[in-house]
């Protein structure tokens, strides 16, 4: 199996000490609890590299995608290599800031500025430079934007200043990638639950103060819904760590704001046992509700405190996640196969043998090949052949060339891919299915080694002259299989294997999307004329959200998902009595290796198909989901991207955002008939690379800015408007994307820079 790299990234290092009162009452006068890590100190660049020495042992951890590097060995200049080193060596936090400073400096295009900034806004923050801290976090934040580590900080300074909106969105984001991310490599799985879940207290809290300054701000419904989800969030946050002084008075406040004067003295009395910054201040509080105790029932105000302090929840000696209800398999539904749903949905599943999802692998047929096996050669780099494609009336083969120079014959016993590039796949002895090395690409008419193109510089599997060893690295059902096929799971759990690995059908089948489907076909078998029966579904479409729709399809089509085992084996499905699907958590962003995303942090590769989608408004707001643009049935096996609206592609678009229809050509400044008019011409640019050629990033609310592609230029940061208007530049850009009252006057405004490496904001506040 592949070797396993991950770098260490910059760890939270810190959040600021700093006052801010509520404008009508007073809040917390301490800092957010700082999560720490034995991991923290000294910062370091070093990797780990997990090593497999049992040979193609399966271990059920799947790191889809690239084999990884290592962040220095792809700093190709030796002085950025050393000043990027610097940054992560202990220093003071005025120097470890200047060395960021130096970095973003001397290296304005780097492929690792987002690292550089988040050391300098942790520094800023370590040196009390609150102001400092927020623009280098923002522009951290701005090229990769799911790091926890970084967000809770910054929505702390963000909350505390008074920037609610802001700081409640970087919290919630925050949770978000708590829950759908692994930890980075640099923590043990132990280290980062413990510090996971300080995180998700100290979110939770910023998010309880946001809350509650909001709610003594309104009045009404508003105050009571604000003040209610202020002491939710506190509570949250309290029982993730008792011990948290600040979160503890956060929800006195709050439940003294809802008339709860009973439990807000429970809570701030929690704050005045305890020694710090809060103590004068909840005794305070706890005082003026002694106060107001009937004479008849006070004993004395220690005894007050003593009997609020009976009620405060016991603080647990670890910050360990509690442990998920475990799922049952017992009474999960049966697969009844593709074919059991044809007879009642044959609509369905006509338009489903259309897709690329049928078609995705199949048992070889002579009619289905369409790569050039008419005695055709590929050379390798150097021009020597090492690669024969042949057939004779009835097969095709592969031949390819060892080390040694000796050629060995295979038969082709699968294709994979029917639309615009067609692998092929043979099966040994053992039952083990390898894949060629040589990929045939429909649009260019030629061999590629696709692998040698989307594996690192150093990875064996795209050399053609290795096929031969017939390693684990090329096993289709280890590598493919998991996206490829369906129901892959292990014969065995004893010792398993990678030719242990079996899968129901190739290609993704009607059952990897709607569930299995026993209980439904059986329960459809007895049914009487006139009466409907249950449906006997785990998954309706009409009925769930966007979270579960978009993670069915998650199963194939996020790159970074960590896919593990089931408790019978299974490895890209779940065979438990209520789902069929799992939520898998993501491998941090930025352990993958570089080709994976621009510079400006968008991803480069249509596998990040999903990551990019999440990165949406239209999800993160809008709540959409994969199938408000595809049909995954559809009736002409021409649209083979299966598109909704295939005759008017902006309907996708203009189903959710109606008010554009009615003056397209006002919105989109070209023609309505034009390609500049179609929504996707500007919003989903054709930058994701799929071997030999591009296609639409799914970040739909992608917006052609012209500051990343000043700084890192149209090949690293591809601009929409160049892509069609090859002719033009960056200073031809600003004016063009500027608002129309500067665009009309020719001029563009740009700020100075406040902050060294600070990218100019386009456009300038002042002319929005």
């Amino acid at each position: 199996m592949r070797d396993r790299f991950g770098f260490l990234i910059p760890l939270l290092v810190g959040l600021f000490v700093g006052v801010v009162s509520y404008s009508q009452q007073p809040g917390p006068a301490a800092p957010y609890k700082v999560p720490s890590s034995s991991a923290d100190s000294p910062q370091s660049p070093t990797f780990r590299v997990e090593e497999n020495e049992a040979g193609d042992q399966f271990f059920g951890t799947s790191l889809k995608g690239d084999t990884l590097a290592t962040v220095l060995d792809e700093i190709q200049d030796p002085g950025e290599r050393q000043a990027y080193t610097q940054l992560f060596e202990k220093h003071p936090p005025a120097e470890r800031r200047k060395l960021a400073e130096d970095f973003l400096a001397k290296y304005p295009q780097s492929a690792f500025l987002s690292q550089a900034y988040e050391v300098a806004a942790k520094a800023s923050i370590d040196l009390g430079d609150t102001q400092a801290a927020l623009q280098y976090g923002s522009e951290a934040l701005k090229l990769q934007p799911e790091n926890p580590l970084l967000l809770v900080p910054i929505a702390a300074i963000q909350v505390r200043q008074g920037l609610l909106a802001e700081g409640t969105a970087n919290a919630s984001l925050a949770l978000e990638c708590l829950d759908r991310f692994l930890g980075p490599s640099a923590f043990s799985a132990r280290e980062w639950t413990t510090l996971a879940r300080q995180l998700r207290a100290t979110s939770l809290c910023i998010l309880a103060e946001a809350a509650l300054k909001e709610g003594v701000k309104t009045e009404g419904a508003n105050q009571t819904a604000k003040l209610k989800e202020a002491e939710d969030y506190a509570n949250q946050s309290w029982r993730l760590d008792p011990t948290d002084t600040n979160t503890a008075y956060v929800l006195g406040l709050a439940r003294l704001a809802r008339g709860n004067q009973k439990d807000a003295a429970i809570a701030f009395a929690a704050v005045y046992r305890q020694e710090g910054p809060l103590k004068a201040r909840a005794e305070q509080r706890l005082r003026a509700l002694y106060a107001e105790q009937p004479a008849q029932a006070q004993k004395g105000f220690d005894d007050f405190v003593r009997g609020c302090e009976a009620g405060i929840p016991p603080a647990s000696p670890q910050l360990e996640t509690p442990a998920k209800p475990a799922e049952t398999t017992s009474g999960a539904p049966a697969y009844a196969g593709s074919r059991s749903c044809q007879s009642c949905h044959p609509r369905e599943f006509a338009g489903w043998q259309n897709t690329g999802h049928a078609r995705m692998m199949r048992p070889y047929k002579f009619e289905n090949v369409f790569g050039d096996f008419n005695n055709a050669t590929y050379a390798d780099e150097t021009g020597k052949i090492v690669a024969r494609m042949t057939h004779d009336d009835t097969q095709h083969y592969f031949d390819t060339l060892d080390t040694k120079n000796q050629w060995h014959h295979y038969r082709v016993d699968y294709t994979i891919g029917a639309k615009w590039q067609q692998t092929y796949a043979t099966r040994l002895p053992n039952g083990e299915i390898q894949v060629f090395p040589l990929q045939y690409n429909r649009l260019e008419n030629r061999w590629v080694a696709f692998w040698k193109m989307i594996d690192t510089p150093k990875a064996e599997r795209g050399t053609v002259v290795n096929f031969s060893r017939l390693s684990p690295d090329t096993a289709y059902l280890a590598h493919c299989g998991p996206c490829h096929t369906s129901q892959l799971r292990l014969a065995t759990m004893a010792s398993p294997r990678i030719k242990d690995l079996e899968y129901a059908e190739p290609g993704i089948n009607c059952e990897m999307c709607h569930g299995p489907g026993g209980d439904h076909v059986a329960s459809m078998r007895k049914a009487k004329p006139g009466y409907t029966p249950p449906l006997k579904l785990q998954v309706e479409f009409g009925k769930i959200g966007s979270h579960d729709y978009i993670a069915i399809c998650a199963q194939c089509h996020l790159q970074s998902a960590i896919l593990g085992l089931g408790p019978e084996g299974e490895f890209n499905y779940r065979h438990f009595a209520d789902t069929f699907y799992a939520h898998y958590q993501s491998r941090p962003y930025d352990e993958f290796a570089l080709r994976a995303h621009y510079k400006d942090g968008r991803f480069r590769v249509i596998s990040f198909a999903v990551e990019s989608f999440l990165r949406s408004q239209c999800v993160q707001k809008g709540g959409a989901h994969c199938g408000n643009c595809h049909d995954f049935h559809p009736a002409d096996i021409k649209n083979d991207r299966d598109l909704k609206f295939l005759d008017n592609p902006n309907q996708m678009c203009l189903q959710c955002h109606t008010s554009y229809a009615a003056n397209l050509e006002a919105h989109t400044r070209h023609a309505a008939a034009s390609e500049g008019s179609r929504c996707t011409a500007c919003h989903m640019p054709k930058i994701m690379t799929t071997v030999l050629f591009k296609t639409m990033t799914h970040q739909l609310d992608d917006i052609p800015k012209a500051e990343m592609t000043e700084r890192f230029g149209q090949v690293d940061s591809p601009n929409a408007c160049l892509i069609c208007h090859k002719d033009k530049d960056v200073a031809w850009l600003k004016v063009e994307v500027a608002p129309p009252r500067r665009r009309q006057a020719g001029v563009v405004i740009t700020p100075r820079n406040k902050l060294p490496g600070v990218a100019r904001e386009w456009p300038a506040p002042e002319m929005r």
